[in-house]
C-alpha cells in the first residue's frame, strides 16, 4: 500500500517548482551583480588612485626640477659659482640633495642643463684628446644614474654635447648613450654594466677600472680610447673598434686577458753621439822668428744606425790639410783639419 503522505510531497505542482527557484535565485543573482559592482567600484577606485598617484609624482618631480633652476640661478648671480667660490660647496650639496630624489628624465635633463651652462665638462675637448685642465663645477662623481638615457634630438645629425664631463665612480648600469658626444670623457671606477652606446663618439675617453660586463658598443668611434684594469666580460665591441682603442690589462668579451695594445706606432729614436778633440800647438824661435799653430780637429760621430764616411773608417772619419807661408820677417805654418760625415738613416 502505497504511503499518500510521501507522494504528496514530491508532488509539486509546476507553479510552486517556479516560486521556490524565484524565492532562492534572485538572491543569488543580486548578490553576484554586487560582487562585480563592487570589484569593478574597485578597480575604478584603484585606477584613479594611481592616476593621482602618477600626478602628484610628476608635479613633485617638476617642482623639484625648476626649484633647482632657480636656485642654481640666483647663485650664479649672486657670483657664488666663479671660480673664486672653489670648491662650490653649497651648491654641489643642493644638487646632491635634489639629485637623490630626481626620475631618470629630470636626472638626464639636469645633466644637459649643466653642462650646458659649463657647469662640468668644462675642459676644452674640441681637438680630441687635447684638453685644458678645469675643474668641474658640479661633482657627478659617486651619484646614480642607473636606466639613464642621454641622447641627442636630432639624432647624428647634431650630437648631444657632453665632451669632458666626468662620470667617475658613478653607476650607470642599463644606461643608454644615443648620439651622445663623449670625447675625452671620464669613466673612471664607474659601473657601466649593460650600458649601450649608440651612434656615439668617444675618442680619446677613459675607462679605467670600469665594470663594462654586458656593454654595447654599437657602431660608435673609439678612436684613441683607453681601457685598462676593467671588465668586459660579454661586451659587444667589434673588430675594428678594438684597434682604433688601448687596452691594457682588460679582460675581453672573450674572457681572456689582453696584452698591451696601441693604436698607433711608435718609431724608436735614434740616439747619436758627437765628439770633437781641438789641439792646439805654438812653437817659436829666436833665430828665425817663427810661429808654427797647429789646431788638430778630430770629429768622432756614433750612431745607432748606418753611418756613411768618405774615409775606410765607418764610423770615425779624420781629414788634414796643412798650409805653410814663409816670409822674410816670419814664418807662420798652420794646420787645419776639417771632418765632413755624412750621416743616413
Amino acid at each position: 500500500m502505497v504511503d499518500l503522505n510521501k507522494r504528496s510531497f514530491w508532488h509539486f505542482t509546476f507553479k510552486d517548482i517556479l516560486a521556490i527557484i524565484s524565492s532562492v535565485a534572485i538572491p543569488i543573482a543580486l548578490a553576484i551583480y554586487t560582487s562585480i559592482g563592487s570589484e569593478q567600484q574597485k578597480k575604478q577606485a584603484e585606477k584613479k588612485q594611481q592616476f593621482d598617484f602618477a600626478q602628484s609624482r610628476e608635479l613633485r618631480q617638476q617642482t623639484l626640477y625648476d626649484g633647482f633652476l632657480n636656485n642654481i640661478y640666483k647663485l650664479d648671480k649672486d657670483d657664488y659659482l666663479n671660480d673664486t667660490k672653489n670648491p662650490w660647496a653649497f651648491a654641489n650639496a643642493y644638487y646632491r640633495a635634489a639629485h637623490r630624489q630626481w626620475d631618470t628624465i629630470r636626472k638626464a635633463d639636469v645633466i644637459q642643463f649643466l653642462k650646458e651652462k659649463q657647469l662640468i665638462g668644462r675642459n676644452n675637448c674640441t681637438n680630441g684628446c687635447k684638453t685644458t685642465k678645469l675643474d668641474d663645477i658640479i661633482r657627478l662623481n659617486e651619484l646614480n644614474f642607473d636606466k639613464v638615457h642621454l641622447a641627442s634630438e636630432t639624432g647624428i645629425l647634431n650630437m648631444l654635447n657632453l665632451q669632458c664631463v666626468s662620470f667617475e665612480q658613478v653607476s650607470m648600469s642599463n644606461g643608454e648613450f644615443s648620439s651622445v658626444n663623449l670625447n675625452g670623457v671620464s669613466f673612471d671606477g664607474a659601473r657601466l654594466d649593460k650600458v649601450k652606446f649608440v651612434d656615439s663618439s668617444l675618442i680619446c675617453a677613459s675607462f679605467n677600472g670600469v665594470n663594462l660586463s654586458g656593454a654595447d658598443f654599437g657602431n660608435s668611434d673609439l678612436a684613441g680610447a683607453h681601457f685598462s684594469n676593467s671588465d668586459m666580460t660579454g661586451a659587444k665591441i667589434t673588430e675594428d673598434q678594438i684597434k682604433q682603442a688601448h687596452f691594457y690589462n682588460v679582460t675581453m668579451p672573450n674572457g681572456k686577458k689582453s696584452e698591451a695594445t696601441s693604436a698607433t706606432t711608435t718609431k724608436k729614436p735614434i740616439t747619436q753621439t758627437t765628439t770633437v778633440t781641438k789641439t792646439k800647438m805654438s812653437t817659436t824661435t829666436s833665430s828665425s822668428s817663427t810661429s808654427t799653430t797647429s789646431p788638430i780637429t778630430t770629429s768622432t760621430t756614433t750612431q745607432s744606425s748606418s753611418t756613411t764616411s768618405p774615409t775606410t773608417t765607418p764610423s770615425t772619419t779624420t781629414s788634414s790639410s796643412t798650409e805653410a807661408t814663409s816670409s822674410s820677417s816670419s814664418s807662420s805654418t798652420e794646420e787645419t783639419s776639417w771632418t765632413t760625415a755624412s750621416i743616413g738613416q
